[in-house]
């Protein structure tokens, strides 16, 4: 008997410590645009052409639709955007980085890893990177 409750305390106490480190809550409007940072001094039509030729459309659809990446709709919102199923980024950015626009530029032209594949990093200069996140903050869900 002793050893039942032995091993019932431990798997209780193992039990909490792995649902204290489940998924964080999601946002309160998952919907809601994180703060403009660096958009602000962009301009969404030169973003738009950029996402064209610097070969963003060969990856990402501008729908919630994945291709080889995630859709980009909503890449600028609390939530993100839709990933396919299996994928869960627990509204980071794949490499764990809040959602900020100042990550979201640094993931463009640094690039990483993540579930789904390699996001290559891109050559793009400040006013680029402005001009493009102002462009994914008009793609909505």
């Amino acid at each position: 008997m002793l050893i039942f409750q032995r091993t019932f305390w431990v798997l209780m106490l193992a039990s909490l410590l792995l649902a204290s480190c489940g998924a964080p809550p999601p946002p309160e409007d998952s919907n809601a645009l994180i703060p403009a940072t660096i958009s602000g001094i962009g301009d969404a039509n030169v973003g738009k052409l950029l996402y064209s030729t610097e070969g963003c459309v060969m990856c990402h659809a501008t729908t919630t639709q994945p291709m080889v990446g995630p859709g980009l709709a909503g890449v600028m919102t609390a939530g993100g955007p839709t990933y396919p199923d299996g994928v869960e980024y627990w509204y980071a950015l794949p490499n764990g980085s809040p959602r900020t626009e100042e990550n979201i530029a640094a993931w463009i032209v640094r690039g990483g890893r993540g579930q789904i594949g390699m996001m290559p990093g891109r050559r793009l200069d400040e006013q680029d990177v402005a001009d493009l996140l102002a462009y994914l903050r008009t793609l909505e869900k």
